[in-house]
């Protein structure tokens, strides 16, 4: 999100790029609003990817819910950004064309003063080098896959990354998307390991958590197992959201005000697993590993506690959640894995590769440790927050820990 980026300059491109990188994906969204600051860091952008000669990509997706679509001149500023980095080597391309996606783009009756189809041809039509468009429409006003086909190349289902009632996450929304759009459009789904917001009535009014046991393994999985022909993690810094797979944000200015719920959770050890999940994703199995890599996440509260000083009620659908810590272990080697939370202790037979646990919690420190052959392996460690049965604020925003080992540094000698 280019509205969370308003403190970077060319280093803190450069940082977050190199660690998208190395999580193995391989192209940015660039999701931006109409403000002239956040085409200034979209360029910023480019300069890093350029910098860096990087192998990873760029592209547009632009929040239409900001930005102005009523006629002509809004479609021509929708073009300019489009027209400006299409030839660019750092913009990611399909079939030879600059790809191009939206959040929205559909809500009104008009889009840019013509149909939604109308409008969105309109843009293309400005468009010298044309566009590979896979927007993420929502479909309101009795609007439908079919009514849109013509005027994209795929689309992106949003809200297929998250489990939107009192079930679990499924991928029967990636299926039917995909059947509507047909073998000739490209589907994109959405991964994402979590939601929650918690923001006053007064402000965004957003006070809910969707249900997300595992969640980032789980959608890894099915859009796996469906072969989806593209997918999209959400996001790596919409903090306010909570779903950010990037590192906590170094200055408040990254963030919306009110956002009690991000400051001290880092999340950069998801993207740290993420690249075993794209190489089963993308070759069927991930890579052999020389080390061990242990990425556990918890909450910090019971999903029925009471807060003591929070002025907001509980989020919505609280209850849908269990009281567990997810636990993947990408080891080089089989090893037990053990967590210690509390009272509770849980002990884990793992084998080379990927492996997922799940342990009850219960107040007090997370610990994690590995043993192979009877010895503990690179030692204990302590997660940085503790599960209180109490707090004083809700906060369903995950701590994400890692525990990293290699046998090859334990083995060197001074």
């Amino acid at each position: 999100m280019l509205g969370n980026t308003y403190t970077y300059r060319l280093a803190n491109w450069i940082t977050d790029l190199v660690l998208i990188q190395e999580a193995g994906f391989d192209a940015v969204a660039l999701n931006t609003g109409p403000d002239c600051w956040q085409k200034t860091s979209a360029d910023l952008a480019y300069q890093a990817a350029a910098a860096l000669n990087t192998p990873l990509k760029l592209y547009w997706s632009f929040d239409m819910n900001t930005f102005p679509q009523a006629g002509d001149e809004d479609a021509a500023k929708i073009a300019a950004y489009i027209n400006e980095y299409a030839t660019n080597p750092f913009t990611f391309k399909v079939n030879g064309l600059p790809f191009v996606s939206t959040f929205s783009g559909d809500q009104y009756s008009s889009s840019f003063g013509k149909s939604v189809c109308g409008g969105w041809d309109y843009v293309r039509s400005l468009v010298p080098t044309d566009m590979y468009f896979v927007p993420a429409f929502f479909f309101a006003n009795n609007q439908t896959i079919a009514g849109v086909k013509d005027c994209v190349q795929g689309l992106f289902q949003w809200n297929s990354a998250w489990s939107m009632d009192d079930g679990e996450v499924s991928k029967s929304t990636d299926l039917d998307w995909a059947t509507q759009l047909g073998a000739n459009k490209t589907y994109m789904a959405g991964i994402s390991p979590t939601f929650f917001s918690h923001y006053p009535t007064e402000g965004l009014n957003k006070n809910w958590v969707y249900r997300a046991d595992n969640n980032y393994a789980k959608r890894w999985q099915q859009a796996t197992e469906i072969n989806a022909p593209m997918v999209q993690v959400i996001s790596w810094n919409d903090f306010g959201e909570s779903h950010y797979i990037g590192p906590r944000p170094s200055s408040v200015q990254l963030q919306p005000t009110n956002t009690t719920w991000v400051n001290a959770n880092n999340h950069l050890p998801w993207a740290r697993i993420t690249k075993p999940y794209i190489e089963t994703y993308k070759t069927g199995k991930p890579a052999a590993l020389g080390s061990d890599l242990i990425v556990w996440e918890y909450r910090t509260h019971p999903a029925n506690a009471t807060a003591t000083a929070d002025p907001m009620g509980l989020p919505e659908r609280a209850e849908l959640l269990k009281d567990e810590i997810y636990v993947t272990a990408y080891l080089s080697a089989p090893a037990e894995v053990r967590v210690q939370v509390g009272s509770l202790e849980g002990k884990f037979q793992a084998e080379a590769g990927l492996n997922h646990f799940t342990q009850p919690f219960a107040p007090g420190f997370v610990t994690v440790g590995m043993w192979r052959d009877g010895e503990n392996v690179g030692g204990t460690l302590m997660g940085e927050r503790e599960i209180v049965a109490e707090p004083a604020l809700y906060d369903f925003n995950p701590v994400v820990e890692q525990f990293f080992h290699d046998p090859a540094w334990e083995a060197c000698k001074a």
